[in-house]
Parts: structure tokens; C-alpha cells; sequence
């Protein structure tokens, strides 16, 4: 006799969660939202494994937004690959050893004064074909 039991489907692979809504990454000054899909995926699993808050005080910039205005040359924030999170301490050393271990090295650190705050971006070369020597690995602080 054949086993004529359904066969059980496969449950279906949970989504990560998503920590970030579009309204805090969208451009503060013109509204518009553009963040980069692969790099929010990342961004979500370095939140998971950081386990605390990642407020955001910068995302999405329009290059209309006054900051990118005031430069020589469009930032990274107007890829869509780019944050600032609003931490200091422990908090700021754990984002960046958890985001270095999910492949960002591109790290800016703000540990001063009350606007605290790590930059973390994935822009690579192919962001920016027009600037030579496009520094794909690089730590700063502001």
C-alpha cells in the first residue's frame, strides 16, 4: 500500500525584521525617500546583532538638502547607502565592531559634544566613478 499522506509544505523563510521606517530615512529636506534595499538589509541585521536602539539623526540627502549643497562634491548620503546613528560609548564601540564584521568599512565617529553620533556608509568606487582614488576603506571622526 502507497502512502498517500500530503507530503508537509515548506514553511515559508521568515523576512528580517526591519527595524527602520521610511519616514526616518527619507531626505529630511525634501521628503524623498531612496534608500538603498541591499544596504538597509544590512543596516537591520547590524541593528539585531547591536540588540539596542539605532536612532538615526541622518539618511537619505538629496543633493537639494543644504548639507550636500555646501560641499565641493555630492556626499555619500545621496546613494542611499549611508546613515548616521545617534549612540556614544559602549554603544558606539559595538556598532562598529558589529558593522565591521558585516563588511562596512566606510566609518565615520562624532564622540564629542551632545550631537554624538557613527557614520556608516557601503559606497564603493562604483558610487562615485568620477572620483579618483574613492577611499573604499576609511575611518574618520568629524
Amino acid at each position: 500500500m502507497t502512502d498517500t499522506k500530503p507530503k508537509a509544505k515548506a514553511k515559508p523563510k521568515q523576512s528580517a525584521k526591519n527595524y527602520f521606517t521610511e519616514k526616518e530615512l527619507k531626505c529630511k529636506h525634501t521628503g524623498e525617500y531612496f534608500f538603498d534595499e541591499k544596504f538597509l538589509e544590512k543596516l537591520n541585521k547590524i541593528r539585531e546583532e547591536c540588540g539596542f536602539p539605532f536612532p538615526v539623526s541622518s539618511a537619505c540627502r538629496s543633493p537639494l538638502h543644504p548639507i550636500e549643497q555646501r560641499k565641493q562634491f555630492v556626499g555619500v548620503h545621496t546613494t542611499g547607502k549611508a546613515v548616521d546613528i545617534l549612540c556614544r560609548g559602549e554603544d558606539a564601540l559595538k556598532l562598529i565592531s558589529v558593522a565591521q564584521k558585516h563588511g562596512i568599512t566606510r566609518i565615520g565617529v562624532q564622540q564629542k559634544g551632545t550631537g554624538r553620533f557613527i557614520h556608516i556608509d557601503g559606497c564603493t568606487k562604483e558610487d562615485f566613478p568620477d572620483v579618483e582614488n574613492y577611499p573604499e576603506v576609511s575611518i574618520w571622526s568629524y
